[in-house]
């Protein structure tokens, strides 16, 4: 997902493509909690942080994130956050400007920021300011100077999103979320059922350090549609080098949507329809992309929302002409434009031929143009770098060799149209598994030319 942060996260897991054969990863269990979208946003979330805070991970994971994401902004915005007196002005006017053009996201905050203190006072990286900058990260770090419009990272936290149409024509959707400082996030993930008129509406994996508004969404409706965001940092009509008073003017005037924003009003329509329109058309403060899946037949598509107060949208759905080497019945976004060639080198392009290279492999394995869930598992879950073109051009250290990243926190596949909500709130309605620690990918051995080998990697799946 945001992948500047491995240039300043100290103490952050360093890109080890080929390590060696480690303790497998285990996953975490995975709390679900309820939370009501009638309750008032200032209460809404009090049972759940004060559940999880209460609990055996404690504030650990807020503290080392939000600390190392405070040094990340220090890093790119010296001026505004290179100490703790001016990181706490410049945050106290960034929550002024959420308080005028997005209080719901200000109400969270505060909410948050008053939990962590009950139970650390003296930790300033609670105190509401300094917490506010750290969680608006990737706000901040998509508007951070840059010497061109594509000049690519030099390493990478960076999601994976596949929606591929399955054997009865539905469309299956992947996701692997990733981002740093990983093993803390990882620890404060939970699944949350928002609930509307009593019912749910839909259920997300949502980690606690991210409030809604700032949140990463990775949900599902069930019987309707599911939904990721991945981050877009690069090409055109992007938002670099906007400045900080610029960024503030335009969160206060509320005029646009922060990420989560966008996604939470999308998850709230009735249908998969509904829900790809108000992702192309809802005004937005920055960059994304947004996979969606529906429950009906070959519905699947990638909007591309473009930043720098641009309107545009760009809709490449399952079932178009295919592109970049991805057939009709695919579509692979990870963190670079669809039509931006793996010819080109450009950065996040290899990384999404590996996901090419493992599922058309699959599909031709049985002469079909199609995959299954197992094929999609296995190609997310693939830990043995792949022996192909897109391996022996790679961008290191960027790239891995494969999907499965040092970085990444959750695998998910979602089918929405096989889902249903459960009267026991308790119950998960992903298929998700969240990593203890960090995944490792080994080099290339004689299973992987050509294809991926089956991961390695166990989980358990809730």
């Amino acid at each position: 997902m945001v992948h500047l942060l491995l240039l300043f996260v100290a103490g952050a897991l360093a890109l080890a493509p080929f390590a060696a054969v480690g303790a497998r990863p285990e996953s975490f269990d995975v709390s679900v909690y309820s939370v009501d979208l009638d309750a008032d946003p200032a209460v809404r979330w009090r049972h759940v942080l004060g559940d999880f805070l209460d609990g055996p991970r404690g504030v650990s994971p807020f503290q080392q994130t939000y600390s190392a994401w405070l040094q990340g902004l220090a890093c790119l915005f010296p001026a505004e956050f290179g100490t703790t007196a001016s990181a706490t002005a410049s945050g106290t006017r960034l929550l002024a400007a959420l308080d005028a053009g997005h209080p719901e996201l200000a109400a969270e905050l505060r909410t948050l920021s008053s939990a962590l203190l009950q139970r650390q006072p003296s930790e300033a990286a609670f105190q509401a300011p300094l917490l506010a900058a750290a969680a608006s990260i990737y706000v901040f770090a998509n508007i951070a100077p840059r010497n061109t419009s594509d000049a690519p990272p030099p390493h990478g936290s960076a999601c994976t999103s596949i929606v591929a149409v399955g054997p009865d024509g539905h469309v299956l959707h992947g996701r692997s979320l990733d981002f740093e400082p990983r093993d803390p996030i990882a620890a404060s993930a939970v699944e949350v059922q928002f609930l509307s008129a009593g019912k749910v509406a839909y259920s997300c994996l949502h980690p606690l350090v991210s409030p809604t508004g700032l949140q990463w969404f990775t949900c599902l409706r069930p019987g309707a549609f599911s939904l990721s965001v991945n981050a877009r940092s690069l090409g055109p009509k992007n938002e670099h080098n906007t400045t900080f008073d610029g960024l503030l003017a335009r969160l206060g005037s509320g005029e646009q949507l922060l990420l989560g924003e966008v996604a939470a009003k999308a998850m709230a329509e009735s249908d998969y329809g509904a829900a790809l329109a108000s992702l192309a058309s809802l005004p937005v403060v920055s960059s994304n992309y947004f996979i969606v899946a529906g429950a009906g037949l070959g519905q699947g598509a990638i909007v591309t929302r473009f930043g720098n107060n641009s309107a545009d949208a760009d809709l490449w759905a399952v079932g178009s002409g295919a592109s970049d080497g991805q057939p009709s019945w695919l579509r692979v976004q990870t963190n670079v434009d669809h039509w931006q060639t793996f010819a080109s080198g450009a950065y996040a392009t290899h990384r999404r031929q590996h996901a090419i290279d493992l599922l058309t492999a699959s599909a031709a394995s049985r002469n079909g143009s199609f995959v299954t869930d197992g094929d999609l598992r296995s190609a997310y879950l693939t830990d043995e770098a792949l022996d192909t073109q897109s391996f022996t051009h790679r961008r290191a250290p960027e790239d891995t060799g494969v999907i499965l990243r040092p970085t990444t926190i959750a695998t998910l596949i979602m089918s929405p149209w096989a889902s249903s909500a459960h009267p026991n709130l308790s119950r998960s309605l992903l298929n998700v598994s969240v990593w203890k620690t960090s995944p490792r990918i080994l080099p290339p051995s004689a299973s992987t030319k050509g294809v991926g080998a089956e991961s390695r990697a166990e989980a358990v799946v809730i």
